[in-house]
């Protein structure tokens, strides 16, 4: 039988091999916790990601890079969007995202701007094709040892202005009249002040003239209309002055300007990848010679 010393004096070499092991251990982490270094951050891209006749969506691929041994934790963004070096944007998020040791990850930022608001407030862009524009981010990170610390990242690009297009009364001609009725040519002329072709869908619209019943009117097939220029679309019409009444030959009948307004809504796309079709409503009012 070993006597009870030796077992201690054993017992006791155990203990304090596994409390150096512990110590270095822990030592090693400490140094680890010491030597934290702040993440990088940069933006890989911003692309367009969603564009309508109203607004335009950016995302900015931001790549955050972990250089530590140890994870770090993401809890926040905040970001503006500068236009004409004038800030227009600026938005806030928190995050709960952690970046594993020497590990990166993308996050996407998105930013929609309202082309409304962009040519109220910056005048001088409304006969450009296209913007300036500047994307600034900070990132708040919580480390260890160094608490929350906030890491900057800035990225520069062009965005395209879109501007409205335009649809009016062209012409209102007088194809024949007779006592019983007419035939009439509405030319409506839409107009694509963008450097984009716009195609317009289900036009559906409403003339009035001097007071006279509504021409009502509608067009199912896409009109495609190049960039920086216009389509004249014709219509025909039939009035029976029976229905409408000797007021309506009388004024067709007179050499007088007629009054006439006219509104109407219609689907705007485009043949660009990213555009999303929506809602155009329309209305314009003025004089008009008849044709004859």
């Amino acid at each position: 039988m070993k006597p009870a010393g030796t077992q201690y004096f054993k017992t006791f070499k155990i203990v304090s091999f596994f409390i150096i092991i512990a110590f270095f251990h822990s030592c090693a982490q400490l140094n680890e916790l010491t030597n934290i270094s702040k993440p990088s951050v940069s933006v890989v891209d911003m692309n367009i990601t969603g564009m309508t006749l109203q607004d335009i969506e950016l995302t900015a691929d931001v790549e955050v890079e972990n250089p530590n041994s140890v994870g770090v934790d993401l809890s926040s963004y905040s970001y503006s969007l500068d236009v004409n070096e004038s800030n227009f944007v600026s938005g806030s998020e928190q995050r709960g995202l952690n970046i594993g040791a020497k590990n990166s990850s993308v996050v996407q930022v998105p930013v929609t701007l309202t082309f409304s608001e962009l040519l109220q407030t910056f005048q001088s862009i409304r006969d450009q094709d296209e913007s300036d524009y500047k994307f600034a981010a900070s990132f708040g990170f919580d480390l260890p040892i160094l608490g929350t610390v906030e890491v900057p990242v800035e990225y520069s690009g062009k965005i395209p202005v879109v501007k409205q297009p335009s649809i009016s009364l062209a012409n209102f001609s007088i194809e024949s009249l007779s006592m019983t009725g007419t035939d009439l040519l509405v030319e409506l002329n839409v107009q694509n002040p963008n450097a984009f072709q716009l195609m317009v869908d289900d036009l559906n619209f409403d003339l009035e003239v001097n007071g006279l019943r509504s021409f009502s009117g509608n067009i199912s097939e896409t009109i495609n209309i190049d960039s920086k220029s216009a389509q004249t679309v014709k219509l025909p019409f039939n009035i029976s002055f029976l229905n409408a009444g000797m007021a309506a030959y009388r004024l067709l009948n007179s050499d007088e300007d007629l009054d006439y307004k006219l509104s109407g809504s219609t689907l705007i796309g485009s043949d660009l990848p990213f555009f999303k079709k929506s809602n155009f409503n329309f209305d314009k009012s003025g004089s008009v010679d008849i044709l004859k």
